[in-house]
């Protein structure tokens, strides 16, 4: 049971001020200016020396009566306790080898004991076996929704639900905001890695390749790594072209220094240029000022790379990148610089699955309508039955307190 004004509960320390009343009334007395007063018998006449408890059950009455309007003002709210067993486990089962196979285990027990296992669709299919079944492709968010709606309409006479679901991690799932599951439930998910998309590289006049390799690292070599996925042709950049139009000499030779250091670890190829060339069209421009416009040398591609202590006025249509102060003295610029290089060019493509955080996020629980007016109507329907009882009681003391005299 939970209470949404538990503050009014503080009000049941009233229960003493009927407590107080009751031994007040008893001292009462009251002086008649009549003589014949005095032969009226002493059983008539009020007590009015030491505390007595009469008309115990009336005192009782008001105190309870005291505490059911604090109760009634703190607004109870009843939970009637779930059951004790198990929650009953409904599978839902994307039919892709990765997910049967790094999971089967688990889906033959479940069909060992008995329990529900459907297949994700537009159409929701039992599964009854797990030795004969047609795969399917990738499922649209939607269709996972269809399916856990389904499900929970098929098995709406279950009292507690535990939803298993196991599905390819894929971002597709995010083209919706949210999906969500008329209960509790558990993911279990799988990454297709064998479907991630070819990695772009770099070649030079040299004809040695630059690219990520499975590290994560920026790497050169003369061959690409045979294990590894990629393009089958290089991207069309066999220089990158850079334009270095910066006023402070500091950072011009800063600038230089880094370029010059990514050259000799990575031989790449940079053609630099301090005016503008209009025969190029540049990859990077470094500026401390404001540049003109010129679609001949700048294209959508474009990266800008300024320092955070230079005001730059920037378009919106701009690409830019942005290094701190620090980094001209502390030696990070060429490291960052190589960043903005596999950025730039999308050496690391994005992978394609979504982030165990993601993936959870995306997910929510959601109480089923029926259930939410189950609890509402029972809450109601609790209050009321108070209220009737404090209504009784209240004209039970009325009663007793007219016939007494108290």
């Amino acid at each position: 049971m939970e209470f949404l004004n538990p503050l009014m509960l503080w009000g049941s320390l009233a229960v003493g001020i009927p407590i107080a009343l009751h031994f007040w009334h008893q001292k009462k007395g009251q002086l008649l200016n009549w003589a014949a007063t005095q032969w009226l018998t002493e059983k008539d006449l009020q007590p009015s020396r030491g505390f007595r408890l009469d008309n115990v059950l009336l005192l009782i009455i008001r105190c309870l009566l005291v505490i059911l309007l604090a109760f009634l003002l703190a607004k109870p709210s009843l939970h009637w306790a779930t059951s004790a067993q198990n929650p009953q486990k409904i599978y839902l089962v994307q039919l892709n080898p990765l997910v049967v196979d790094n999971y089967k285990f688990e889906l033959e027990e479940a069909l060992k004991k008995g329990e529900k296992i459907y297949k994700m669709g537009a159409v929701l299919e039992s599964l009854n076996d797990m030795t004969s079944m047609t795969y399917s492709g990738a499922i649209h968010p939607l269709e996972l929704q269809t399916s856990i709606n389904k499900a929970h309409e098929l098995n709406r006479e279950v009292g507690t639900k535990q939803f298993e679901i196991y599905l390819v991690n894929s971002q597709v799932l995010s083209q919706v905001p949210n999906i969500f599951v008329p209960g509790t439930f558990a993911l279990h998910s799988v990454v297709d890695t064998l479907s991630k998309a070819p990695k772009p590289y770099l070649e030079f006049s040299e004809k040695h390749k630059l690219f990520v390799n499975q590290a994560n690292q920026l790497t050169i070599a003369a061959v690409l790594p045979p294990n590894e996925k990629f393009e089958s042709q290089p991207l069309p950049n066999n220089a990158v072209n850079v334009l270095v139009a910066l006023e402070s000499k500091a950072e011009k030779q800063a600038i230089g220094a880094a370029l010059k250091a990514l050259t000799e670890v990575y031989q790449i190829a940079f053609s630099i240029d301090e005016k503008l060339n209009s025969q190029k069209q540049y990859d990077w421009v470094f500026t401390d000022n404001k540049l003109p416009p010129d679609a001949k040398v700048f294209s959508s591609q474009t990266r800008f790379i300024f320092s955070d202590a230079n005001h730059i006025p920037i378009n919106g249509e701009w690409k830019t990148a942005q290094f701190s102060g620090e980094m001209l003295t502390n030696g990070r610029l060429p490291e960052w610089l190589g960043e903005v290089l596999v950025s730039h060019f999308q050496l690391n493509p994005s992978s394609k699955s979504l982030s165990n955080q993601q993936l959870n996020a995306l997910f929510k629980t959601l109480d089923t309508k029926s259930q939410y007016a189950v609890n509402q109507t029972e809450g109601v329907q609790f209050s009321k039955w108070i209220f009737l009882f404090f209504i009784i009681m209240l004209g039970t003391e009325r009663w007793l307190a007219i016939q007494k005299n108290a």
